[in-house]
């Protein structure tokens, strides 16, 4: 990930705005109990350019999939620029002569940005990382998708650069890609765009990391997959999310909605939870209410002692960082040493993100689900959960 956008990221785990595999022809997708359920290989759809399946979107307004005749389609990406995806044993209808034409599936693609190579995980198909030719971060980056750390390591896959900056250009060039796919929005890649404009390379915005809503950060799968003509698979993928869901909704029907905080602490101000933000919402429908509900931007970063008086309210706190940066709770005590008072840490109900949390945007549904476990633990008896730890003792 560009270490920009992650920057963008991280400091969204801190102050939570909100805007911030294996071959076959099965493919699986995680149900409700954090396994991976089966899509069978008449739902899926081969890597085939004569594919027509039609793509519906259901969250999201900031791109759009229009499917024409003998396959082609007519995408609009974040920046509403339209894109013609014309099927390789197809000829480009003189129509299009002057517009930006790419042959699908794509064969050589650059992802500049590690949430986009996420949505390529659902298919479960390692063919399809074979397509990777280049992403923006070394081996060490990529432990939640072992296909691509593989390629980084062996050089199959190019790591182009961009940490903290622009590309390796030169690189990039040479691999010769039929895309790439960069972001806009809040941290906008603006001078790698003009760049691939100066290149002649194509490209295409995919803005997921705006979103507000957690499942239309997750339908923007469909848009990558579409360059894949994996359109098949990806309402298949989204038809199960929605059922996985439906059921944790159906599940949590009624209950007592316990009340939370989901905050972190950030040059000593105690950053929160923004209910309108794709993190927010998905609290409430896992049925969580915050104790920050309705709080205005402006007043969601605290003083410690503010904090404090509102995480006494909460039967569950979410120290919204991974292991890897908040190891246990002598160090988290060392950052907001009054935690050791609330009624929540007291009942051992402090939690936090797994190391992978970041890496999860293919799998927001189980991500709720892991959420709703942490709520109401009795109705997920025996969850193993992928996104969320208790802080260790030690």
């Amino acid at each position: 990930m560009n270490k920009t956008k992650l920057l963008a990221l991280l400091l969204s785990a801190a102050m939570i705005t909100g805007s911030l595999v294996g071959c076959g022809n099965d493919q699986k997708t995680p149900d409700a109990n954090g396994e991976a359920s089966q899509i069978s290989s008449s739902q899926s759809s081969e890597t085939s350019s004569a594919s027509v399946t039609e793509t519906k979107i259901e969250y999201t307004n900031a791109f759009s999939i229009e499917t024409m005749e003998n396959g082609i389609k007519k995408v609009k990406d974040g920046e509403n620029r339209e894109l013609i995806l014309v099927p390789k044993e197809i000829e480009v209808p003189s129509e299009y002569a002057d517009s930006i034409v790419i042959k699908t599936p794509v064969e050589r693609a650059v992802f500049l940005s590690s949430t986009q190579v996420c949505s390529l995980r659902p298919l479960n198909k390692d063919e399809i990382f074979k397509h990777v030719a280049g992403v923006n971060g070394g081996a060490e980056q990529w432990d939640a998708i072992p296909q691509i750390k593989q390629g980084v390591t062996d050089g199959s896959i190019k790591n182009v650069g961009g940490d903290m900056g622009e590309p390796d250009y030169e690189l990039l060039a040479s691999i010769n890609p039929d895309i790439v796919f960069v972001y806009t929005g809040s941290y906008p890649q603006t001078d790698i765009i003009e760049k691939l404009k100066e290149l002649g390379i194509n490209y295409a915005v995919d803005n997921e990391y705006m979103e507000k809503d957690y499942l239309a950060r997750m339908e923007w799968a469909k848009f990558i997959l579409t360059f894949f003509n994996e359109d098949e698979a990806a309402n298949n993928l989204m038809n199960n999310v929605n059922t996985n869901i439906d059921n944790m909704k159906k599940t949590i029907e009624g209950l007592k909605k316990p009340k939370v905080v989901f905050a972190s602490e950030y040059n000593g101000m105690i950053n929160v939870s923004n209910s309108d933000s794709w993190l927010g919402n998905m609290i409430k429908d896992a049925g969580g209410e915050s104790v920050f509900e309705g709080v205005p931007d402006d007043g969601l970063s605290l003083s410690l002692e503010d904090f404090i008086v509102k995480a006494n309210e909460a039967d569950i706190i979410v120290y919204t960082s991974t292991p890897k940066w908040m190891p246990n709770m002598e160090a988290l005590l060392e950052k907001i040493p009054q935690l050791a008072d609330c009624e929540a840490v007291k009942k051992g109900n402090l939690w936090q993100y797994t190391d992978s949390f970041w890496m999860g945007i293919d799998r927001s549904d189980i991500m709720a689900e892991d959420m709703a476990a942490i709520f109401y633990p009795e109705k997920y008896e025996g969850r193993e959960l992928q996104f969320f730890v208790k802080v260790a003792d030690k």
